[in-house]
């Protein structure tokens, strides 16, 4: 009897386990059941808007469903981002994700939502240091001329950044933190104003993510101090990084991947992730990711999770401590 009844309670366990399985397997087999909103929240032209294209065109061929892309740019990424936020949670919607969601809650405290819990990660596209470019009269070749001038100066030193908030104001500002100096931000209205304005001698120094500045390093028009990885770029492999130059593990880098609703079930999630995997190893995104001297991130949702997390604590400590708050 006792044999009998196990088995019975087993099969039915089971059972219900299948019959709740099932409508997650149907979601994914079924899903997608229309075009895909790729939202980008910056312009046209930019670094995120241009991760976007470029993977949207494989991410559609594996879904069998059109890709397309959506600009809505305002507010520091808040307009896009909440433009997501009023769709439905069924994966037809997607944003295209920068450090935004990991410093968002940091910046805007009177932000109406929380990117960290209204938003799931699906899959991590790529990462891209950050080069210390200074125009070709600086005086100095490596990252300790900088911090020797900028003890000199105080805050009469000044840096560019492509406007408060963004990842060169925020870099800049842990690595005041790091090394112990003052420096001042300079705000320009994106990279290549505050490019221009290093080059023409407005202010020394800009930490500026590398495949935006790689084309005025690469022909001499700029210099580099050093790269904030801790490894060598492939694309510069004669620029130092800081760690190599005595600012020990000093990391910087500008990341991009898309992210859901939260509430986005599981399988179609997963699904998301698997197609945009298999379009990352198609060869013309490594062709243009290797020319923008980015690394992939990949793997799996929870991967790129952990790493949305940990960039959210380590860019409130400094946002925290360099006093940084955005209307």
């Amino acid at each position: 009897m006792f044999t009998f009844t196990f088995t019975l309670r087993r099969s039915l366990l089971i059972s219900a386990a299948a019959a709740l399985a099932f409508p997650c397997a149907a979601l994914a087999q079924n899903f997608p059941s229309k075009p895909i909103r790729l939202v980008v929240p910056f312009p046209a032209g930019g670094p995120s808007d241009t991760t976007a294209r470029a993977i949207a065109a494989g991410l559609g061929q594996k879904l069998g469903q059109p890709v397309v892309v959506e600009n809505k740019p305002g507010a520091g990424a808040i307009v896009g981002s909440e433009a997501v936020l009023q769709q439905p949670a069924d994966g037809h919607t997607l944003l295209m994700a920068s450090n935004v969601v990991s410093t968002g809650k940091w910046l805007y405290p009177a932000m109406s939502f929380d990117p960290l819990r209204e938003f799931r990660s699906v899959a991590g596209v790529f990462k891209s240091p950050h080069q210390v470019v200074v125009a070709p009269g600086f005086k100095g070749t490596g990252i300790q001329d900088l911090i020797r001038m900028a003890k000199e100066k105080g805050a009469a030193m000044n840096y560019a950044s492509s406007g408060a908030g963004t990842m060169p104001h925020l870099g800049a500002e842990r690595f005041k933190q790091v090394v112990g100096v003052e420096m001042t931000p300079i705000p320009y209205r994106g990279s290549a104003p505050a490019l221009t304005a290093v080059l023409a001698g407005e202010v020394p120094v800009y930490f500026d993510i590398e495949f935006s500045a790689q084309s005025m390093l690469k022909f001499g028009k700029l210099r580099s101090l050093g790269v904030t990885s801790l490894e060598r770029s492939p694309q510069f492999p004669d620029v130092p990084t800081l760690d190599e130059q005595g600012v020990k593990g000093f990391e910087l880098y500008s990341w991009f991947g898309i992210v859901a609703r939260a509430g986005t079930p599981d399988a179609i999630v997963q699904k998301l992730n698997a197609s945009i995997n298999e379009a990352m190893q198609e060869p013309d995104f490594k062709t243009r990711l290797a020319a923008l001297g980015a690394q992939p991130i990949g793997g799996s949702p929870a991967v790129f999770q952990k790493m949305i997390e940990s960039d959210s604590a380590l860019w409130g400590g400094v946002i925290k401590k360099a006093k940084i708050q955005l209307d």
